[in-house]
C-alpha cells in the first residue's frame, strides 16, 4: 500500500483528534493523533530518509550516528570497530596497540622461514622461545 498523493491535502482538528485528507475530500479523513495515542500506517513512511541520528547524553555530549556507503556504522564520523572475542579468529592488516596489552595463554610467533616458537616467561622475568612441532 502506497502513501495517497496529497493533491488538495487538508488537515483537520476536532473532538476525535488531529486528522489528515490525503486526498483532499471530508470523506477520507484518517486521524493521526487521538487521545490514545499516534495512529500511522506503514505506508506514512515509505520514503522516510535518515541521513544521520543525533543522540544527547544527560551530561549534554552529542553523538552522530550514521552509515557510509559500505554500510559501515559510524559515530561521529568514525568507523565503529570491535573486536568479535571469537574463538580461532584470524585477525588481518597491521594494527598498531596503545596502552597497557596482556597476553594469557601464551604467545607464539612465527618465524620468517615459516617455524613457529612458544613465547613463555619465568617468574625472574626471563623469555624463552621452544619451537612448535605439529
Amino acid at each position: 500500500m502506497s502513501r495517497p498523493i496529497i493533491t488538495k491535502g487538508k488537515t483537520g482538528i476536532g473532538n476525535f483528534g488531529v486528522g489528515v485528507m490525503p486526498d483532499g475530500t471530508s470523506n477520507t479523513l484518517r486521524v493521526l493523533i487521538k487521545p490514545d495515542g499516534f495512529h500511522f500506517v506503514p505506508s506514512d513512511f515509505e520514503d522516510l530518509a535518515l541521513p544521520h541520528i543525533v543522540f544527547d547524553t544527560l551530561n549534554g555530549s552529542k553523538y552522530d550516528l550514521s552509515f557510509n556507503d559500505d554500510g559501515e556504522l559510524l559515530i561521529n564520523g568514525n568507523k565503529l570497530v570491535t573486536s568479535t572475542n571469537q574463538e580461532d579468529e584470524k585477525i588481518g592488516g597491521d594494527k598498531t596497540h596503545t596502552g597497557l596489552m596482556k597476553l594469557e595463554g601464551g604467545l607464539q610467533l612465527i618465524s620468517s622461514a615459516g617455524k613457529t616458537y612458544a613465547i613463555s616467561v619465568d617468574d625472574e622475568g626471563n623469555l624463552k622461545t621452544n619451537e612448535v612441532i605439529e
